[in-house]
């Protein structure tokens, strides 16, 4: 007979659960889920990293705390073989199209406000948040 876990999608901590336990306790849950680490338990490096990681992102400025799902989102469309994000000498102008096209897509789901900034002032700050994602993720690639 199977585990409760794996035939009932209410159960709570199931990995299929329609309800997450982070919904229902937040507290026990500061940095989120914590399914993806399972894998990360036998690289006691690696997951210091991803730890290390999250704590600095933390400390980013609200601007670029609200960039970064957006190009995670990016990187995540970029990570197939051959991509641009994995050559030697990244173009610096597929770059600049790249994050421009970042700060198109945080501005069609977010909320900025009337002040919000004009790409001119923003665009270092894209530029930099997705070349450090794809450092790292160039980095991630690598150790495989």
């Amino acid at each position: 007979m199977k585990e409760i876990q794996e035939w009932n999608p209410y159960y709570i901590g199931a990995s299929c659960s329609l309800y997450r336990p982070e919904q229902f306790y937040p507290w026990l849950y500061p940095y989120g889920s914590s399914r993806h680490y399972i894998s990360l338990w036998n690289d006691p490096e690696q997951m210091e990293d991803v730890e290390d990681k999250k704590r600095i992102m933390e400390m980013y400025p609200l601007m670029a705390r609200r960039l970064q799902p957006y190009v995670e989102e990016c990187c995540d469309r970029l990570e197939y073989e051959g991509s641009m994000m994995y050559d030697e000498y990244p173009d610096r102008l597929s770059l600049l199209r790249k994050s421009q096209e970042v700060w198109e897509q945080a501005q069609k789901r977010e909320n900025f406000g009337e002040n919000s900034p004009d790409w001119e002032q923003i665009r270092d700050l894209t530029g930099v948040l997705l070349l450090q994602e794809m450092l790292v993720r160039r980095k991630k690639k690598r150790r495989r």
